[in-house]
């Protein structure tokens, strides 16, 4: 008569296979682990192609608006570019004194605002500064003695009228940054207020 002894009961368990119910357990929880590291890796992807989205475009604001602050604070005279005599400006031409001419423009198109430059001996070169922008704004101000700056109202006002009125300028735009399967990174840009120094008014 065939005997089992603690010794070859030990042996049979160890060697079993895993059950059904313990196989479907293990592939559960294994789904469930590797879900939650996808989606860890996903959201880490995700921010870091948000915040070098982000440094780009105040990065490239900063620098256009920096080389628009050198330009009008040494520009003698401007000219705003407008579509009609009652419409908001689109871009403005700046003089400095040695003529050197530069126009900065937005396409409301392609979202971008460029830089012309002109210098006295006649070469032109043109630069893009920023992309992807939503809206941008220029707003002109009237220096008013005793009143300090006054907003120009360029619906109320000729072209002519805001070019010999205007002594500060300010630019305020909203860029965005898109890709198909994650969200846009947008930014909202103020500029200083830029004193024409070298400007006269006339009233």
């Amino acid at each position: 008569m065939p005997t089992t002894t603690p010794s070859s009961r030990r042996k049979h368990f160890l060697s079993r296979g895993f059950t059904l119910v313990e196989v479907i357990v293990a592939t559960t929880l294994s789904g469930v682990v590797l879900a939650g590291v996808l989606s860890a890796v996903l959201m880490i992807s995700r921010s870091g192609y948000l915040l070098n989205n982000y440094i780009d475009m105040e990065k490239e604001a900063r620098v256009a608006l920096e080389t628009l602050g050198v330009d009008a604070r040494i520009t003698s005279e401007v000219s705003w570019l407008r579509t009609s005599e009652t419409a908001s400006p689109y871009g403005v031409i700046l003089t400095a004194p040695d003529t050197t001419i530069v126009t900065y423009t937005y396409n409301s198109a392609n979202g971008q605002l460029s830089r012309t430059l002109t210098t006295p001996s006649g070469v032109v070169s043109t630069s893009v500064l920023i992309t992807g922008i939503q809206s941008l704004t220029f707003t002109a101000y009237q220096y008013d003695e005793g009143k300090d700056y006054l907003l120009i109202d360029s619906s109320a006002k000729t072209t002519t009228a805001m070019n010999s009125l205007t002594k500060m300028l300010q630019v305020s735009l909203s860029a965005v940054r898109s890709k198909t399967i994650l969200a846009d990174a947008t930014t909202n840009v103020v500029s200083a207020r830029y004193v024409l120094r070298n400007k006269i008014q006339s009233n």
